[in-house]
């Protein structure tokens, strides 16, 4: 089995204290076979019956993976697997909130691990909103993207803290937060040339600009 690309590494690492794990959208299942490799207990989920027979062939011979057809988090709400984190990654951000809200009355996920393909503040925004909480967070440069990844659940504890409101303050200990702001801060540029007048978030993205551009000086 070929090295993980970067960004799946972090999350394999991140899944290292959980037996269970959860691998929604699981593609051919390079995550869950990673990590059944290490011992770890893996219900991988496609959404079409054609992914699921794929993902099904690649896993064929490892033990420790069930893969699972349904859409997101429905065939582990629908069953009575017990798992002790979801990883959720490779989506655009509008899926992963879909995903997550599937869980939003039962709570039977513990933790989240989500990463957007594209969209991160997009995504970051909703977590916010939705009063997540951080375990971790991180950014991955990947042949010439940034990747930001967040650990989170739904309630605050020790090991957690509540989303800052314009500064992603979570990524500072990364050397691509840098990278990260000037990013944001040309996409907030271009987004307030084009605004229309009626748009409700120019305000606040006039409001994140300042911040960030604060962080820079």
């Amino acid at each position: 089995m070929a090295p993980l690309e970067k960004r799946l590494a972090k999350l394999w690492d991140w899944c290292q204290p959980y037996p269970v794990v959860a691998d929604i959208g699981a593609g051919q299942g390079r995550l869950a076979r990673a990590l059944a490799n290490e011992g770890h207990r893996v219900f991988a989920t496609e959404k079409t019956v054609k992914g699921w027979h794929e993902l099904r062939q690649y896993t064929r011979n490892f033990d420790g993976i069930v893969p699972l057809l349904g859409d997101g988090l429905e065939p582990i709400l629908d069953s009575d697997v017990v798992v002790d984190v979801a990883v959720v990654a490779g989506m655009g951000p509008k899926v992963i909130e879909r995903i997550l809200q599937q869980d939003a009355s039962s709570h039977r996920v513990r933790a989240f691990m989500v990463q957007p393909m594209q969209g991160l503040f997009v995504l970051r925004r909703y977590l916010k909103t939705a009063a997540w909480f951080v375990r971790r967070a991180d950014l991955v440069h990947e042949r010439g993207r940034l990747y930001g990844m967040w650990w989170v659940v739904r309630n605050c504890d020790e090991n957690s803290s509540p989303f800052s409101e314009w500064i992603p303050t979570e990524f500072l200990g990364s050397p691509w937060w840098p990278e990260l702001i000037r990013q944001r801060i040309h996409d907030l540029d271009q987004k307030l040339r084009y605004q229309d007048a009626r748009n409700e978030l120019a305000d606040e993205w006039q409001q994140e600009r300042h911040s960030l551009l604060g962080m820079l000086r």
